[in-house]
């Protein structure tokens, strides 16, 4: 590992610690940065419309910034993903009480939300409960940060291959008429980025678990 990635690894994981500092603009932002969508993506998937989703982020964040002094990471107790689920789920039923309404297709009250004390109650039109889809969004920022890792640092014509191999699903013969290359070349290129993007996958949810990059 060279000495910037060194310096940018401990900077990284330096950020949940300097977010308790809440002058410190830029941690702040970087944490907004990374964690908004997956917070708006679950309340939307709650049944919150745009506006509400947006406003249980906002209340989201304001709770980490109340909180973070008190959290410390401990496996016995948790990890920084389980921490920030509570915390979402708590502003996630506080909205539906505060609106004194509820998701159509939720077959729950108000009442049922003050008697369970938070949002488990509620069911996404997928038949999901919210911590499920917690767990579905949250693999998804995760894939989500490590296919951008990989693409700044792959080799850009195998990082084509693979964006249209695996995202974009197509066929090989089409990649390869494409991008001028044989298939043997296509699956090789798909293959080895792939892996990167399982290892780089690995290793964010890992460090993000632990609360260090955030």
């Amino acid at each position: 590992m060279s000495l910037t990635e060194e310096l940018s690894l401990q900077t990284r994981r330096s950020l949940l610690s300097r977010l308790r500092d809440h002058d410190d603009g830029e941690s702040w932002q970087t944490f907004f940065d990374r964690y908004w969508r997956l917070l708006y993506s679950v309340a939307r998937r709650a049944g919150l419309d745009d506006v509400d989703a947006q406003d249980v982020v906002q209340d989201t964040v304001v709770a980490v910034a109340r909180e973070i002094p008190r959290f410390r990471y401990d496996p016995e107790r948790g990890s920084f993903k389980q921490w920030l689920f509570r915390i979402l789920r708590r502003r996630v039923s506080d909205h539906f009480r505060k609106l004194y309404r509820q998701p159509a297709h939720a077959g729950i009250s108000p009442e049922t939300l003050e008697e369970t004390g938070h949002a488990d109650a509620i069911v996404m039109r997928d038949g999901m409960s919210l911590s499920d889809a917690w767990d579905q969004e949250w693999e998804r920022s995760v894939l989500d940060a490590a296919i951008a890792q990989v693409r700044a640092q792959a080799n850009p014509k195998h990082f084509q291959v693979f964006d249209y191999c695996v995202l974009k699903e197509w066929p090989v013969a089409k990649v390869a008429s494409t991008l001028g290359m044989n298939a043997a070349q296509v699956y090789l290129a798909r293959h080895r980025v792939s892996q990167s993007v399982k290892r780089a996958a690995r290793r964010i949810e890992g460090e993000r678990l632990k609360g260090r990059i955030v």
